[in-house]
């Protein structure tokens, strides 16, 4: 939070969306075109003019580095549905596939896991719930 200099009252800085959020719809639009027409054209472009194709392919790669999830997104959520789905965006899982059964089998396959680390980790000495 920032601080006035005037009065000493804080100033909530207002939430900005993720460019992520900004870029969904319009980056789904993209992904859906470039599911169908992404490989022809880009075959296209390679056998053409191979320097364009290497142009294409760095900026695609830093595309998907720029949005890939936020390490912090756990600890944003409030629900073990919350986890579930964002195990399954981590996944890759798009958010209009992400009915209520998937993310309850999401959530379900958490559970399991969950079980399992804490049977290691009694297994292994560590402190009982």
């Amino acid at each position: 939070m920032r601080r006035s200099k005037s009065n000493g009252t804080s100033k909530s800085k207002p939430e900005e969306a993720s460019l992520l959020s900004q870029l969904s719809e319009p980056l789904r639009d993209f992904v859906s075109d470039f599911k169908t027409h992404g490989k022809s054209v880009m075959e296209q472009v390679r056998l053409e003019n191979p320097i364009k194709y290497l142009e294409l392919s760095a900026k695609l790669a830093q595309l998907v580095a720029t949005l890939k999830p936020e390490p912090h997104a756990y600890s944003e959520c409030e629900t073990m549905e919350d986890i579930a789905v964002a195990l399954l965006k981590s996944c890759g899982v798009a958010e209009e596939s992400m009915t209520p059964d998937v993310i309850a089998a999401a959530d379900e396959a958490n559970k399991t896991f969950i079980a399992r680390v804490e049977e290691i980790a009694r297994a292994a000495g560590g402190e009982e719930d």
